[in-house]
């Protein structure tokens, strides 16, 4: 059978992308984007909430606050007003594998911006009275995800699931896990695994790279001393199948929500396989699982499925909303509908829909320098580098039929770890 053929990318060009490393041997990746007049600063860490103990559960998410608190060289607040004050946006993000420090700013004050978040991330100050005070702001929010019944249930699936994988574990910690941790215990994460070896920058937009190139050569991040790898890595990710039942108040419609172990994310052409297999199965009016739950049968209000692309194994996560007396029969259906989809290779015209919407994702993503940065870093830190057409490329390389007998059979439904959500106040 003929490989996929792409469509054209609709006179998007994708940017160039250079990358090299500093003398520590931290990677640089630079997105040039001259048009944009702003320029992205993206410094990633592989410090998620993969790399915690079981006694630092939340610590990851609570440095990513603390962080902001000042440095040797920063007051409080002082960042948040010099990056302002030059125009600039800044903020952070933390993951299951990473997390990432971003800056926006007008190009002419890139070279301020990045002297400031490398200043930030690298040298903290952990004072004790900021310390205290931020933990009661992490706390509210942990309180208000605990208060939102689709977090909580999504919480319960990954716990389920994963079993005592550290991706069960909430990135926003517990209550007792939070209460427990220490100024002393957060230094101690920041000393392990803030350093040469886990750490990458992005810079998007409008840059010249052999100029800003020159300047972080005589900045800290250069001369940033490598961290000794994890005495053990978290393993490979298994789910273990099942179906849980859960109720909780405040819910307005039933759940049913599915839980895959997919492979990990450094092997990309598999990744792009797993996107197609989304695509077809649950993005748009015309995929399998929408077109039958929902336009033929009217059974659910949403469905949504999505690849977690993660290190130690990525996750499917599925999720489909119904009124909860129905909740039963989608039970019944939408396993059934997956083990229909299994049965026979997708049709080509299918797979050319799904192949289309994957390209305009991916235009889509390069069209902003913080869109552009967020999709390079990830695979930046992992050591992983591929062309921003790579994607493209690894579209190419699948059939319908090596879709149907590689990638297909791993949402089979006696795979996945199931989980039925219901209002507390109704049965089902």
């Amino acid at each position: 059978m003929a490989r996929i053929k792409l469509p054209c990318l609709n006179g998007i060009a994708t940017p160039g992308f250079h990358h090299c490393s500093l003398a520590n041997g931290i990677p640089v990746g630079y997105i040039p984007l001259p048009e944009t007049g702003l320029t992205c600063l993206d410094l990633w860490v592989a410090a998620g909430s993969r790399w915690e103990t079981a006694t630092e559960t939340g610590l990851a998410h609570f440095l990513e606050h603390m962080v902001f608190k000042g440095s040797r060289r920063l007051a409080e607040g002082e960042f948040d007003w010099r990056i302002e004050a030059i125009g600039g946006t800044s903020n952070a993000a933390t993951g299951l594998d990473d997390v990432h420090f971003h800056v926006s700013c007008p190009a002419a004050a890139a070279v301020e911006a990045l002297d400031l978040v490398t200043e930030l991330v690298l040298f903290p100050s952990f004072r004790d009275e900021a310390f205290a005070l931020e933990r009661l702001v992490v706390q509210e929010e942990l309180k208000q995800a605990l208060d939102q019944p689709d977090e909580v249930a999504y919480q319960a699936l990954l716990e389920q699931a994963c079993g005592c994988h550290s991706y069960g574990r909430p990135i926003l910690g517990t209550p007792a896990s939070l209460n427990a941790l220490t100024v002393n215990a957060m230094a101690a994460f920041h000393q392990r695994l803030y350093g040469a070896g886990r750490l990458a920058m992005v810079v998007s937009g409008a840059v010249a790279p052999e100029v800003f190139h020159g300047r972080l050569r005589s900045n800290p991040l250069s001369q940033r001393a490598a961290v000794s790898p994890p005495q053990s890595a978290p393993p490979r990710l298994t789910v273990q199948p099942g179906h849980g039942r859960l109720k909780l108040k405040r819910l307005e419609c039933a759940r049913l929500m599915a839980c895959w172990a997919m492979p990990p994310c450094l092997e990309p052409t598999m990744m792009a396989g797993l996107e197609l297999a989304v695509s077809l199965l649950a993005e748009g009016r015309c995929s399998w699982l929408i077109s039958r739950l929902r336009e033929e049968l009217g059974l659910v209000d949403e469905l949504d499925l999505e690849i977690i692309p993660l290190e130690a194994g990525s996750l499917a996560i599925l999720e489909a909303s119904c009124a909860p007396a129905r909740l039963r029969q989608l039970e019944r259906l939408l396993p059934q509908c997956l083990t229909d989809w299994l049965g026979q290779p997708p049709q080509p015209r299918a797979v050319a829909r799904a192949c289309r919407q994957m390209v305009t994702r991916l235009c889509f993503g390069m069209e902003s320098a913080g869109g552009v940065a967020a999709q390079v870093g990830p695979s930046l830190l992992r050591g992983h580098v591929q062309p921003l057409d790579g994607p493209l490329a690894d579209l190419q390389t699948w059939t319908a039929a090596t879709l149907h007998t590689r990638v297909m059979p791993l949402f089979a439904p006696r795979q996945a770890h199931w989980l039925s959500v219901l209002p507390a106040d109704k049965t089902s």
